[in-house]
């Protein structure tokens, strides 16, 4: 799945998650807290694709996600090399591996949540690198006005929204409770774009580490921990870039988009209400 289909997938899961988390503790977060989990959800999605040169998280503020994304790239290399097994494709497996398995994004979401509780710094420097891609993919998705009246589609001023949305969380103290809700919509968003991806041919290791049977071999199978897998029959995955592709695609963008103003639409009309 392209950038756009992956940050509004995101966006509607970092939406649902605010929402759910504003039921389930009867916090009142109203339309801020379901914009700020929607774009956080958006940005935490486009996050596994770290492990590709070029791509939208890996260039969205310049070398500080280049630099990462080269780290994460040598750690994805190392975990292939150290527990492939003999029935596992030869090559490094850098893109669409370690960095897309469920395990790796529960794993950053804790210790986003871990670095809360250190300081509240860390979390306003996660928010700004994860909100910046996600900013940019969701105006790129979006409707034509916000790309000509706000640039935020391109990553310079995307990084600038995304420090004013940070700096304004830091002003009203919200950064300082955001810790453990930023790292669970970070791990939330992270597996929903490995689900975008096992929606296509390309499939990701859902199953890492634990060793699968190759299916042919039987009892003696000597297995294999990277071999990918999907969320759905072979007959219904489409080719990422395809014609038919772009345009599943779009129509999982225009739904998500709908949806998440939705969620948006009954606190915005409280708030009219207010004022009026």
């Amino acid at each position: 799945m392209r950038a756009g289909g992956h940050a509004c997938t995101g966006a509607l899961a970092g939406a649902l998650t605010s929402s759910a988390i504003g039921g389930l503790t009867g916090a009142e977060l109203g339309a801020a807290g379901t914009a700020v989990g929607a774009l956080l959800g958006a940005g935490a999605a486009l996050l596994p694709d770290l492990d590709a040169d070029g791509a939208t998280a890996y260039r969205s503020a310049g070398p500080a996600t280049g630099l990462v994304g080269e780290a994460l790239q040598a750690l994805a290399r190392a975990a292939y090399r150290s527990t492939r097994l003999p029935h596992d494709p030869p090559g490094e497996r850098e893109h669409r591996g370690l960095v897309h398995t469920p395990l790796f994004a529960v794993g950053l979401g804790l210790l986003v949540a871990c670095g809360a509780l250190i300081s509240p710094w860390i979390t306003a420097v996660v928010l700004v690198l994860v909100l910046a891609p996600g900013i940019g993919a969701l105006s790129r998705s979006g409707p034509g006005w916000v790309r000509r009246n706000l640039r935020t589609h391109r990553d310079v001023p995307a990084l600038l929204a995304a420090v004013l949305v940070t700096a304004v969380l830091s002003a009203s103290g919200a950064v300082d409770q955001l810790g453990w809700y930023a790292g669970a919509t970070i791990a939330i968003g992270m597996i929903v774009h490995s689900a975008g991806d096992s929606a296509t041919r390309s499939g990701i290791p859902w199953c890492w580490p634990l060793r699968r049977s190759c299916g042919r071999c039987g009892s003696g199978c000597p297995g294999a921990r990277w071999r990918r897998s999907h969320v759905l029959p072979e007959a219904l995955r489409w080719r990422v870039g395809s014609p038919s592709g772009k345009r599943i695609e779009r129509v999982i963008e225009v739904v998500c988009l709908l949806a998440v103003a939705w969620l948006l639409l009954p606190d915005l009309a409280h708030l009219a209400g207010m004022r009026a």
